[in-house]
This record gives C-alpha cells, structure tokens and sequence, in this order.
C-alpha cells in the first residue's frame, strides 16, 4: 500500500491511499477532528464513487475498529508547562480487560477527566468505574501514558 500526504490549507491533511490491487481510498482529516472519506472509482482513479463525512467521534469508532487497539491523540491546547509532560485522549476499546473495572491501577499518569458518550466526567475517582468507549484525558510523561495506554489496550 502506498500512502500520500498532502496539506491542504485551511481544510487539513488529506491522506490518499492505494492497496495493492490498485484501489484508491482517500482521507480528509479536517482541524476539528473530523474526518471525509472517499473510495475512488475503479474506472477513473481521479474521480471520487462515494463519500462519508465522519464527526470525531465517529472517526475515533471507525479506528478503534480498524486498528483494534486503543487510539492515543494528542489533546489541543497550550503547551504543557513541565518539560516531558503531554496531555493525551485515550480511547477504552471494547474488549479492554479494563472494562467494567476500576480506574486504580499503578500506571504513574493522572487520568484528569472522562468523556462518556456527551458527558465530561472531571476527576474520577480510584473506584470510578471504566466503561467501552470512554474516553479519557490523561497527563503525565511518555513512560507512564505508554503504561496507561497498553493497560487500557490489554484484552480480557
């Protein structure tokens, strides 16, 4: 597969795809999160057959399902003030061995808030309960967001 990159100012970055076999699939990641894609048709690479426009979160689902493993985005927002310190999304995959689980586990990142589907949840506690899908905002050094990650990323 080859994959091109081209930046389109003020729209965002497409991403243009092409398998083996020679079928063509093109991404549009746009600043707020969301994502159009587009399959190309077989008879004229260069003219889109179908698109799908995709919010955030729809984006996010659609790569949980083809990556099976769990998405780590950088958060937007001001630098963070310590050196080596990030803030970071961190998806919770359904069949996560952390599902329906506790959040206090040694992983040395502070988990400081959940999104849960609408809701923002700010400071759960050690016994707050994670959920498939949550998604949770999570700050500290690469090593303990590395740790965090291949928890939350640990099937059942």
């Amino acid at each position: 597969m080859t994959l091109e990159r081209i930046g389109l100012p003020g729209v965002g970055v497409s991403h243009l795809l092409t398998t083996q076999d020679g079928a063509r699939l093109g991404i549009v990641v746009r600043p707020d999160g969301g994502r159009d894609l587009a399959i190309y048709d077989p008879a004229d690479p260069d003219r889109a057959a179908g698109t799908v426009v995709l919010c955030a979160e729809e984006a996010h689902l659609v790569a949980d399902v083809l990556h099976t493993m769990v998405t780590l985005d950088h958060v937007d927002g001001p630098q963070m003030p310590a050196a080596g310190m990030r803030a970071v999304r961190i998806r919770v995959p359904a069949g996560s061995g952390s599902v329906d689980r506790p959040l206090a586990t040694p992983h040395g990142a502070e988990v400081v808030a959940v999104i849960r589907e609408a809701r923002v949840l700010p400071h759960p506690g050690p016994a707050f309960l994670l959920r498939a899908g949550d998604v949770l905002i999570a700050v500290g050094g690469s090593p303990a967001l590395a740790r965090l990650h291949d928890l939350l990323a640990a099937p059942c």
